[in-house]
């Protein structure tokens, strides 16, 4: 079960609380990111409204979001394509050493036979 904090932030000069079971650090960075990137857009856009600054960050983190899944499956992609091609090159590698082991085999007999004709001479 989890624990639920009760975490007092500042967004904007306006206070909040928060019921999460985040750690209260973490909900403090994250309204501290959201407070500087509401105030970098007041500041650029000193007459916009605070619902259309909000939509401005709510599109900015949705995009972000969005961007980061599909870099999470994209590195998805390619770890299973990675671990296609060791599988692959570890059964190439086992085809290999036993290919190996079967001519050692071959080499190994015929130097016995040929070292038993040397001595027959």
């Amino acid at each position: 079960m989890n624990t639920f904090n009760r975490v007092r932030i500042v967004v904007n000069g306006v206070h909040y609380t928060i019921s999460t079971a985040e750690p209260e650090e973490y909900v403090q960075q994250l309204a501290q990111e959201l407070d500087e990137q509401i105030r970098g857009v007041i500041d650029k856009n000193p007459s916009i409204s605070f619902n259309d600054v909000m939509v401005l960050c709510a599109i900015n983190y949705i995009d972000a979001y969005k961007r980061s899944e599909e870099n999470a499956d994209r590195m998805r992609t390619q770890i299973s394509e990675y671990l296609e091609d060791a599988a692959k090159a570890r059964i190439e590698l086992d085809e290999v050493k036993r290919e190996n082991a079967h001519l050692r085999r071959q080499l190994d007999g015929r130097e016995t036979k040929g070292q038993t004709k040397l001595e027959e001479k």
